[in-house]
């Protein structure tokens, strides 16, 4: 599974960075790529309700809380999660091209400014209104990164990088193992998660 690529949003508030990643995303979809987005703020926000029924089972001690019905389904984790910890989950939900994260501050993921914020690690451009350049140097690191991956590794919630030999060992050696299994006739995809 390829791994999608993140690309990050940061400026100061009301300076038009929502309207930004709408762009984007429009674009981006409208064009056939799978977009997944993050929002993140610095603000003590949470999306839940007091006294609501989500509410009251996460004040009575549930870990997570899963708000279900008939048009989306919401998951409530009562802490917080690194970028890392998020991307990891976001990829259990499908094949997407790119995560957006609108407020990022992690110094690895590649972003640009809206407006006059402080500059922060890693921008890669200055956002003044150029919804073409913007689209540009996003999906060229979709042309530069795209190599086909079949393998992705995470540990400890981060993500590791794998270079073409030891991908290729890793996979070999893992799909040869699955394939001496009883039950196993073919291999489409393989999840295998270790805990000590």
């Amino acid at each position: 599974m390829p791994r999608p690529i993140v690309f990050g949003v940061y400026g100061n508030s009301n300076i038009g960075k929502t309207t930004l990643m709408v762009h984007l995303i429009s674009r981006l979809t409208h064009e056939g790529y799978r977009v997944a987005t993050i929002k993140q703020t610095i603000k003590e926000i949470t999306m839940d309700t007091k006294n609501k029924d989500t509410w009251r089972h996460h004040d009575a001690g549930a870990d997570l809380v899963v708000f279900s019905s008939h048009c989306e389904t919401d998951f409530l984790l009562g802490k917080a999660m690194s970028v890392a910890e998020i991307i990891h989950l976001i990829s259990r939900f499908g094949d997407f091209d790119f995560v957006l994260v609108e407020g990022v501050n992690d110094p690895a993921i590649p972003k640009m400014r809206v407006g006059q914020a402080k500059k922060r690690s890693n921008t890669l451009l200055s956002y003044k209104g150029d919804i073409e350049e913007a689209l540009a140097l996003i999906t060229s690191k979709l042309k530069k990164e795209s190599a086909p991956s079949r393998l992705s590794i995470t540990v400890n919630g981060q993500d590791i990088q794998l270079s073409e030999f030891p991908e290729q060992i890793i996979t070999n050696t893992l799909i040869g193992m699955i394939k001496s299994l009883k039950g196993v006739d073919e291999i489409n995809e393989v999840f295998i998660q270790l805990k000590q």
